[in-house]
C-alpha cells in the first residue's frame, strides 16, 4: 500500500466513523430534548442496579483506566398515564458510588406513543455531547488525512 493510499484509507476510516458518532450522538440530543419538551412526566422508583464489567481491551497495552471496572444501571419502574407498569434501565451507567441509590424516586419523561422513549431530566443531554465532540475530532482528523493524500498525491 502506497503512503497516499494510507493516507486516503486513514481518511476515510477517520471521517466516517467521526460522522457516524457525530450523527448517532445528536440523535440522541435531539431526541432528549424533545422529550424534555414534550414529554408527559411521570414518577419512578429505583428498585435495582444491573451490574456490567468494562471489558480490558483487546490487546494487552490497554492503559484505559475504566477497563476492569464494575459500572451500575439503574433500572427505574413507574407507571404511564394510562395505568401501564414500566420498568426500564437508565442509558448511562455509572460506578456504584454515583449511582442512583435504591428506593430513590424519580421524575422522567416520557413519550406517551411510545413509552419505552423516556429520559430522566436530571441527566440532560451533557453526556451526548461529549460524543458530538469526538466526532467531530474525529471528522476533523479524517479531513487532516485527506488533505494530507491531496498534498502528497500533487
Amino acid at each position: 500500500m502506497s503512503p497516499f493510499q494510507g493516507l486516503c484509507l486513514a481518511a476515510l476510516l477517520f471521517t466516517t466513523a467521526g460522522a457516524v458518532v457525530g450523527v448517532v450522538a445528536s440523535l440522541k440530543i435531539r431526541q432528549t430534548r424533545r422529550l424534555l419538551r414534550e414529554g408527559t412526566a411521570a414518577r419512578g422508583v429505583v428498585t435495582r442496579h444491573e451490574q456490567t464489567r468494562i471489558a480490558p481491551g483487546a490487546d494487552s497495552m490497554s492503559t484505559s483506566r475504566s477497563s476492569g471496572t464494575t459500572v451500575y444501571y439503574p433500572v427505574i419502574a413507574w407507571s404511564t398515564g394510562a395505568g401501564e407498569a414500566m420498568e426500564t434501565r437508565a442509558d448511562i451507567a455509572r460506578p456504584k458510588t454515583k449511582v442512583l441509590p435504591l428506593g430513590a424516586r424519580v421524575e422522567l419523561r416520557y413519550d406517551p406513543k411510545d413509552p419505552s422513549r423516556w429520559t430522566l431530566p436530571a441527566e440532560g443531554s451533557g453526556f451526548w455531547w461529549l460524543f458530538v465532540a469526538q466526532g467531530a475530532l474525529f471528522v476533523v482528523i479524517g479531513l487532516g488525512f485527506f488533505l494530507g493524500a491531496w498534498s502528497s498525491g500533487l
